[in-house]
């Protein structure tokens, strides 16, 4: 059956039999793997699906992580219980020999014991309570220390404890937001984030009219649009906000926390995995309530309707006046002006303006074609290669001219359509007619 053993779902794509943990010495195959993390046999002459998908292939070996990590603890744990036993031991033999040494010169008035013992006075063999956990053996521990010392005698001890002054210290445990479900440190700073923009940004920059949510944004902008303030990197000679972060991200990747088990990319930040996730599946959650189109993130939907439908362009070309809606589109205009090229191909040796257009050129010295189309056995070099091929299979006709309403399933054939039969002859009709 070609269905997914644990979901079910359809088309799976990892085979139990050929997978492993990858994890050094300790790689394990992964049927023992199923049967160590959810009690599961698989056999090899069974008739059952031996296929996973890509979903719960994850899931799985990060419960074997968290699995096999608790059990380290607890083993941990086990040791350092008779470690524990050994230093109290220990402990009351060096306070008998402080007592044997100062009884001389104190006078210790003696109590009578009473003959009576209670649950509480009922020790094991080696002088020590049987408790049930490890809080409860330091607790006891603590107080026969303290009853048996030498201060408790009337001797003065060597040493003295010192107790923390004013409320105990609280601590601070992660709340979960009800709006978007992420585990956070303080819920009421994070709940200003779900509020519209004109109302969470209301602290005013010094220098310009830019609003801000807090005090930490608007001071990391004021040093940085205003005071210029940067760190530099040696190995790339640019000058960079973080320093840390930058190093990480571009020239130690291999050091990167949080790795994808899906792919070889590393991240620095569990969010930024979280939204990189979301690329190895179709779900696509946010919708464009203006045009209907689907996004993997919330923020690349509000960016295009920033664009597309706001027609928002803030970025002004200080040369020609043309207005763009990014920044960084904004300084690839300019080397247009500037005829700057800082990119270079080390294959090559050409220069390219934009780290897009060098990308894109360093895929032509490949001689391998990457993406494969799932309709037929084309192959293609580049991905928006593959993207304009698959309209021929699907038959999507999203670009409509504007002046006749009629639709292409490329921009590029509506513009062609759009200059050949109505502007190419627009400047030969009377001011009247226009």
């Amino acid at each position: 059956m070609d269905i997914c053993r644990i979901c079910l779902a359809s088309k799976p794509d990892k085979d139990i039999n050929e997978l492993n943990t990858n994890k050094g010495d300790d790689a394990q195959n992964f049927a023992d793997i199923l049967l160590f993390c959810l009690d599961i046999q698989i056999s090899q002459d069974s008739t059952d699906s031996r296929k996973l998908c890509k979903k719960c292939y994850k899931k799985i070996l990060s419960f074997y992580d968290f699995k096999s990590l608790a059990l380290r603890n607890d083993a941990y744990l086990r040791t350092i219980r008779g470690h524990k036993l050994e230093i109290f031991l220990r402990d009351c033999q060096e306070i008998d020999v402080l007592n044997t040494i100062d009884s001389s010169n104190v006078t210790v008035k003696e109590e009578p014991e009473p003959d009576i013992k209670t649950e509480d006075d009922v020790t094991s063999e080696n002088g020590i309570p049987d408790c049930q956990s490890d809080d409860e053996v330091l607790s006891v521990i603590k107080k026969i220390k303290y009853e048996s010392s030498p201060a408790k005698n009337g001797v003065i001890a060597s040493f003295v404890i010192k107790k923390s002054r004013g409320r105990p210290k609280q601590i601070k445990k992660k709340e979960i937001c009800e709006e978007c479900g992420k585990e956070v440190w303080d819920l009421k700073k994070h709940a200003i984030m779900h509020r519209p923009v004109h109302e969470r940004k209301s602290i005013k920059c010094k220098e310009c009219d830019k609003l801000f949510s807090s005090y930490s944004a608007r001071y990391k902008h004021h040093k940085i649009k205003h005071l210029g303030i940067k760190q530099h990197c040696d190995i790339c000679n640019k000058d960079v906000v973080s320093l840390m972060d930058h190093t990480l991200v571009m020239h130690r990747t291999e050091d990167l926390r949080f790795p994808c088990l899906l792919c070889d990319r590393r991240f620095i930040y569990q969010s930024l995995l979280d939204v990189h996730m979301m690329i190895h599946t179709k779900d696509r959650p946010f919708e464009c309530d203006i045009c209907g189109k689907k996004f993997r993130t919330k923020p690349l939907m509000s960016a295009h309707k920033r664009q597309v439908h706001n027609m928002e362009k803030s970025h002004l070309c200080q040369f020609c006046s043309k207005s763009f809606f990014k920044k960084y589109h904004l300084q690839e205009h300019i080397r247009t002006h500037t005829k700057e090229k800082p990119y270079n191909c080390t294959a090559c040796g050409k220069f390219f303006s934009s780290s897009t257009a060098l990308k894109s050129h360093q895929m032509t010295h490949s001689t391998v074609n990457r993406f494969a189309c799932p309709h037929c056995d084309s192959t293609f070099l580049k991905p928006s290669y593959l993207k304009t091929h698959l309209i021929c299979h699907t038959r999507e006709k999203r670009h409509a001219c504007k002046y006749c309403g009629v639709k292409f399933g490329r921009s590029d054939h509506r513009k062609r359509h759009e200059f050949t039969v109505h502007e190419k002859f627009l400047h030969l009709l009377p001011s009247a007619v226009v």
